[in-house]
């Protein structure tokens, strides 16, 4: 397999995690689709590369398809699941007397301390945390940006989600997919596209193919206020995509700078006609640096 062009597998499926995952009517507000391949929950798995002694976080584990690899690993696993009924089931499938480096989790993964569980495990292990999951739809765009935000608290993550937002955190400049994902992405992780997933791999076939998403997150990683910032920065810049970069940024420039958008542009070097999907990912971040330090000549 290519290293940047993604496949489609084709996997026979298994009688565990097949019928683990018949055995729950999946819920549709919580976009609940439950992989029942079970090759392809070991390929999955075995991307994330763990080391002896990792803490891994599984996303929405749901009925066990990829948790059961990874408790055949020599890590500590703690598993996020929002679903009752599926917690239920992982507690009977895997025991606590079992399988005592596991902890299951009830609670919603966009309210869960992201940010203070892996510090913690920092401090602990020495190690940084992992991530894994089959996200839902519904939450894949919003988990990211919270990945992105504690990024230099993690090492890498594995994830399976929607291809159409796979494609938007690789995009080249000058295509529709290309944005604010790609941009945010850009400054703290490196991302690849892995492979497809067919629909006929979850219990009940999606209506769209699934991306498998390799991100190895950056130890520069830009975080905390200065991500904060920045995405405001690419809100204001993507918010009207087909408005003129000057345009665009008028409202945001002037409300930091008192200057015109064009102005600054012109510093920068950029052609205030341009708009901002043509623009290059560092000619984007060199845009930035450049406000942010007109900013803090400002308060000097």
């Amino acid at each position: 397999m290519s290293r940047w062009s993604p496949m489609l597998w084709r996997m026979s499926t298994s009688c565990s995690t097949e019928s683990s995952a018949n055995k729950l009517t999946p819920r549709k507000r919580w976009g609940q689709h439950f992989l029942r391949d079970e090759r392809l929950a070991r390929r999955i798995v075995e991307l994330l590369a763990c080391q002896p002694g990792e803490t891994v976080l599984e996303v929405g584990p749901g009925t066990g398809a990829l948790t059961e690899h990874l408790l055949r690993l020599p890590i500590r696993l703690v598993a996020v699941e929002l679903d009752e009924r599926c917690l239920a089931l992982l507690r009977e499938r895997f025991p606590e007397s079992a399988f005592p480096q596991a902890r299951f989790v009830h609670g919603d993964i966009l309210e869960y301390d992201l940010a203070g569980y892996a510090q913690q495990v920092l401090e602990q292990t020495g190690k940084k945390l992992v991530v894994i999951g089959n996200l839902p739809y519904n939450i894949s765009s919003p988990l990211l940006f919270r990945l992105f935000d504690t990024a230099r608290l993690l090492s890498r993550a594995v994830l399976m989600v929607q291809r159409e937002l796979a494609q938007r955190l690789v995009a080249p400049p000058g295509t529709k997919e290309y944005g604010i994902l790609r941009l945010a992405c850009w400054v703290v992780a490196e991302a690849r596209l892995c492979f497809h997933v067919p629909a006929w791999a979850f219990q009940p076939a999606p209506e769209v193919t699934s991306t498998v998403v390799s991100l190895r997150f950056r130890p520069d990683a830009w975080s905390g206020d200065t991500f904060q910032r920045f995405r405001r920065f690419l809100q204001a810049a993507f918010g009207k995509r087909r408005k003129q970069l000057h345009n665009a940024l008028e409202d945001y420039v002037a409300s930091l700078l008192h200057r015109s958008a064009g102005e600054v542009l012109q510093k920068a070097g950029i052609a205030p006609e341009r708009r901002a999907e043509e623009l290059s990912p560092e000619e984007l971040i060199g845009l930035y640096r450049l406000l942010e330090a007109e900013r803090l000549d400002g308060c000097a």
